[in-house]
């Protein structure tokens, strides 16, 4: 093959990564002379050829066949083609059925607090797809979406068994968190645990398990054996778990697979918490674990996230910043502090707006609504509410309903951002059905549906909360914000 014949051959493979040693090539090829060429070619190439960040994400968000694809398989042939990145890190991964998000905040916010990089992987989005891609919670940039997406582009061309999005999506954070260095990576499960993408990794340096319920029943099983079974699948070899006080029959499951998979299990408990005092602007509490004659004690912690069942979600993270110290690795007790009171994640019992009151949970299965119920009735004794309500058709949605119906002076109903949800028309069906005999609104869009809950509720003096699904959390917690600016 003559020179120019293999210059247009490693151009039409033009990697970035690699452009100085395709320099030195052609060089050695063509002649100097030809250099300034080279190098005029290689911009042109890479300016015309890279995705846009709009054509990078349609890439990564684009589904083959619209449905939720399990197994390891395709991912691990897909790391293996990306070189396998997840091999250079250090993991928390954090699956269960609710808290699990949460859990994730504290412990990267922690974590950065005491001075490490940070990675954190989350889902699903709730404004911005970037988000789900943090590293010191700083989102990662276009420039490095867009490039990172073309590398795994290139590698699922060469598969056979195209991967799922949430598979792209776990790569790329792979690349990134690899090729930004991070010291931990937080890492929450999308679905189960098993066979979920994230289980690619080996053995983390903790594993941990929040509270585990039914939800996904048709992907997870129907009892909770079923799903906990599923759940305890991150739980590896040799390995350290944190769990929550579970349902008997949950840890049975979870004691069983610690012991055949040699693994040393730590359970946690919200009773290790003492409240202190709580108020939409944040609580206070102390906490403390007795472990024979050792006592661990922390006072007057003061937590930025809302809400009862972030008792529990605490002393998990509590748990996993034990560990970490008794494994070589120093948390004060300052970013410990540090941490929890800074912490921020969008949409779980979120206070959008105090005069009026407006408040946000993307509650979205019925052990999360018996949290949001129970927490409007802690934070806001008495109080009825304007609910705006959105669920997707494969929820519980009559229990989640039958469960607010108590506290609903009125609904509003949504559609939200799904292929899986129901039709705002649908919900209004459904909440008639549970018996409700209030006022009802079907809005023309979610735009109109938030103008609406606003006026009903100033004309009765009473709050709105939005519940239902995370898929519709970002959209109203943008239209909110901009409506209280007016």
């Amino acid at each position: 093959m003559d020179g120019k014949l293999l210059l247009d051959e490693e151009l039409r493979l033009y990697d970035r990564r690699f452009a100085v040693c395709l320099r030195i090539r052609c060089q050695r090829l063509l002649g100097i002379h030809f250099l300034r060429t080279v190098n005029e070619c290689l911009f042109f190439y890479g300016e015309k050829n890279r995705m846009t960040y709009i054509e990078a994400e349609a890439f990564i968000k684009k589904s083959y066949d619209q449905v939720i694809r399990l197994g390891l398989s395709r991912m691990e042939v897909l790391l293996e083609k990306l070189g396998n990145p997840q091999e250079r890190l250090k993991f928390i991964h954090v699956a269960g059925t609710n808290g699990k998000g949460s859990v994730c905040a504290m412990t990267a916010r922690i974590l950065q607090c005491a001075g490490f990089l940070t990675g954190l992987f989350t889902s699903p989005v709730i404004s911005d797809y970037r988000e789900q891609f943090q590293v010191n919670g700083e989102m990662i940039s276009k420039e490095d979406f867009s490039r990172l997406a073309e590398t795994v582009k290139r590698a699922c061309e060469q598969m056979d068994d195209p991967p799922s999005e949430f598979e792209k999506a776990v790569a790329l954070a792979f690349l990134y968190f690899n090729e930004q260095h991070c010291d931990f990576v937080v890492l929450e499960v999308g679905l189960g645990g098993t066979d979920d993408a994230t289980n690619v990794i080996g053995t983390p340096e903790v594993a941990a398990i929040v509270n585990i319920d039914f939800d996904h029943m048709g992907f997870l099983g129907n009892t909770l054996a079923e799903i906990a079974e599923k759940k305890a699948g991150i739980i590896k070899e040799a390995g350290i778990v944190v769990t929550a006080d579970q349902k008997e029959e949950v840890m049975t499951v979870l004691q069983e697979r610690c012991a055949a998979m040699h693994a040393r299990l730590l359970i946690t408990s919200d009773s290790q918490i003492r409240v202190r005092e709580k108020s939409l602007d944040g609580q206070c509490f102390d906490y403390e674990k007795k472990n024979g004659e050792d006592r661990k004690r922390m006072e007057k912690i003061t937590l930025s996230l809302l809400g009862d069942h972030q008792y529990g979600n605490a002393a998990v993270v509590f748990q996993i910043m034990e560990c970490l110290n008794e494994n070589g690795f120093h948390i004060s007790e300052d970013a410990i502090r540090e941490g929890m009171g800074s912490v921020r994640w969008p949409g779980r019992f979120e206070v959008v707006s105090k005069d009026p009151l407006v408040i946000i949970d993307g509650a979205h299965n019925p052990d999360g609504i018996h949290a949001l119920r129970h927490n409007l009735g802690e934070y806001c004794p008495d109080e009825k509410f304007v609910f705006i309500t959105g669920i997707l058709k494969d929820k519980d949605y009559h229990e989640m309903l039958l469960q607010m119906l108590p506290l609903a002076d009125s609904f509003v109903t949504i559609t939200p951002d799904n292929p899986r949800a129901m039709s705002a028309k649908e919900c209004s069906d459904a909440i008639r059905a549970c018996g409700f005999g209030g006022e009802i609104v079907v809005p023309a869009d979610t735009k109109q549906a938030v103008l609406v809950a606003l006026q009903m509720a100033e004309n009765k003096s009473i709050g709105v909360c939005a519940f239902g699904s995370l898929y519709s959390v970002g959209t109203l917690h943008a239209l909110i914000q901009d409506e209280m600016k007016h």
